[in-house]
């Protein structure tokens, strides 16, 4: 059997508008491994090392998926593109993932970030198994 590995992408442009410029960030595929540690969960992307707690599996997703955003938005700002978020997540993390592989999920998704951030609507989560 073959599989196809879907690998994560990255895509910054820039567009011209009347305010100045409107940058457009799409990730492609991002993972994100979500653990829960006694009531406290915590969510980790595995291709940017970016991550957020909250204090439910909905409530860590919607924090991970605004706290990206912004997170996005800060990095326009100050550096003018993305290139220092996008380092990997930890080994450990990575270790994380090759024990819950089954978990897999796929999603996709893109941002224009004008003046305030918006957030994403496509991640990939895996979660724990008793969630």
């Amino acid at each position: 059997m073959t599989t196809t590995r879907k690998l994560a992408t990255v895509v910054h442009g820039v567009a011209k508008t009347k305010e100045g410029s409107a940058h457009i960030v799409g990730f492609g595929n991002l993972r994100v491994v979500i653990t829960n540690d006694d009531g406290s969960w915590f969510a980790q992307a595995l291709e940017i090392d970016y991550a957020a707690q909250g204090k439910s599996m909905e409530d860590v997703k919607k924090r991970f998926e605004h706290g990206l955003a912004v997170t996005i938005d800060e990095h326009l700002k100050i550096y003018g593109s993305i290139k220092m978020l996008l380092q990997p997540a930890p080994p450990e993390v990575w270790v994380e993932l090759l024990e819950h592989a089954k978990l897999a999920k796929r999603f996709s998704q893109i941002s224009i970030h004008v003046h305030q951030a918006l957030p994403f609507e496509g991640i990939d989560y895996f979660e724990p198994e008793a969630a």
